[in-house]
């Protein structure tokens, strides 16, 4: 088969050894590489796509392009205004594909060139898949369709009951967490090293994914300060009184997660203010930090969260375990609680359409004004389904049977994630999915 890869990075380097082995199984490789200092090395036939040297006039605007430079992160994050380079990528990405033809393309959607790459994909019927952790178990992950959440095929493995209880008791206590929030120590020669690579990239004209080192810098510095003026005013927990508590634990950003799967509700602060109106008399929004807190945290944010009365901000000190006890209602866009309070029988809603809602406790809603008083009306009245233990296993297992053993990441974030063990899990999955595609 043909297969085509796409140049992420560091993930460039993950994919690179997963081609290796492909590669040797007879199918031929391609790669569109828009950062040059990211080419991978050996197998594969390369597309570099030559960065634009000046503001590009001519194209037609595209509905499809202008949708998705809205989850460009150079564009809502690092003050990037010219956006005519995406009508320039789009063209040449349609080109190489329409002269690749490949049966399926590869990579992630986060970066500009792989969400145009995505849409391209669509308009010429090419299937793209997107291998990301699916967060619970651990050490699994699941190839997600295009710019979706939606897993496709899987191993289709089940867990006995007796393994299910225990990843279920796991979750439910926080004696583990997704890998992605297991980082693992890098040195500072390593990650100075990796910074003075992406400023020689930016030098040599990557200015569409790398930001400018002062934006950067000067970013750094207002991430820090908003911090610091959010825990300044921020509540350490919450108290035990007559009303209705709801949480929204704010999503990292920048982050494929909200800024590309929960594209209509990426502004978090738009979002906080609509989630407020919507509360009855005697709710209270409570607003958790993410513990690794980027540029989601907005002075605008902050101002807002300090003059209405049913909105309350954590401190970063504060602990999900803590927290969660008092909470009658949680709502996310994406995030990774959702299957934590699945299982635990918390009352959650959430904001986009995912496998989570296939149990009967994770109520999605799509209109805030029209659903959310009437979710908090079924939690007040104990109206919110609940899950039986059987009922939670089989949610495990539909997880488990649509997702693969491995671990997603890339060497410079994981070492492991390029060691022969993992390499072999990921071969196994790649092929499971390459057969099936065949048929």
């Amino acid at each position: 088969m043909t297969l085509l890869f796409i140049e992420n990075r560091h993930k460039t380097y993950f994919f690179e050894a997963i081609t290796h082995a492909l590669s040797a199984k007879g199918h031929t490789i391609h790669w569109i590489i828009q950062n040059k200092q990211f080419t991978p090395k050996g197998d594969g036939i390369l597309h570099v796509i030559n960065y634009p040297k000046n503001k590009l006039n001519g194209f037609p605007k595209e509905a499809y392009i202008e949708d998705l430079i809205k989850s460009d992160r150079q564009q809502n994050h690092f003050n990037k205004i010219d956006t005519s380079y995406f009508y320039y990528y789009n063209n040449e990405i349609e080109n190489i594909l329409k002269d690749v033809k490949p049966d399926l393309v590869f990579g992630e959607s986060t970066a500009f060139h792989e969400l145009l790459t995505i849409a391209n994909c669509r308009k010429q019927g090419i299937l793209y898949l997107n291998p990301s952790t699916c967060r619970y178990p651990i050490g699994r992950f699941s190839f997600y369709e295009y710019d979706t959440l939606n897993p496709y095929q899987g191993s289709g493995e089940i867990l006995s009951d007796d393994e299910a209880k225990e990843v279920i008791d796991q979750i439910i206590y926080r004696k583990t967490a997704p890998d992605y929030m297991k980082s693992a120590p890098v040195s500072k020669a390593i990650v100075l090293k990796d910074q003075l690579k992406k400023i020689y990239s930016y030098a040599k004209g990557e200015t569409y994914n790398t930001p400018s080192p002062l934006i950067k810098f000067k970013l750094e510095k207002l991430r820090k300060k908003n911090i610091a003026d959010w825990n300044s005013k921020a509540l350490n927990g919450i108290k035990q009184d007559h009303y209705f508590n709801v949480l929204y634990p704010l999503q990292m950003q920048p982050e494929a997660n909200i800024d590309v799967w929960g594209r209509s509700h990426r502004d978090q602060t738009e979002l906080i203010k609509s989630l407020s109106n919507a509360l009855p008399e005697n709710a209270v929004l409570y607003i958790k930090p993410n513990p690794k807190s980027k540029y989601e945290l907005t002075p605008e944010l902050l101002q807002f969260v300090e003059r209405k009365s049913n909105v309350k901000h954590l401190h970063h000190s504060s602990k999900m375990d803590d927290v969660l006890p008092l909470i009658d209602l949680v709502v996310t866009v994406t995030g990774t609680i959702a299957i934590e309070c699945v299982l635990s029988n918390k009352p959650v809603v959430t904001l986009v359409k995912t496998i989570n809602n296939k149990a009967k406790n994770c109520k999605f809603i799509e209109s805030i004004d029209m659903d959310l008083p009437e979710v908090i009306g079924l939690v007040k009245t104990n109206s919110f389904d609940v899950l039986t233990i059987d009922e939670k296993i089989n949610f495990i297992n539909t997880i488990n049977k649509s997702s693969y053993k491995g671990i997603i990441s890339d060497p410079f974030s994981d070492s492991n994630s390029v060691s022969k063990e993992n390499i072999k899990k990921m071969l196994q999955a790649f092929d499971n999915i390459i057969n099936q595609s065949n048929h």
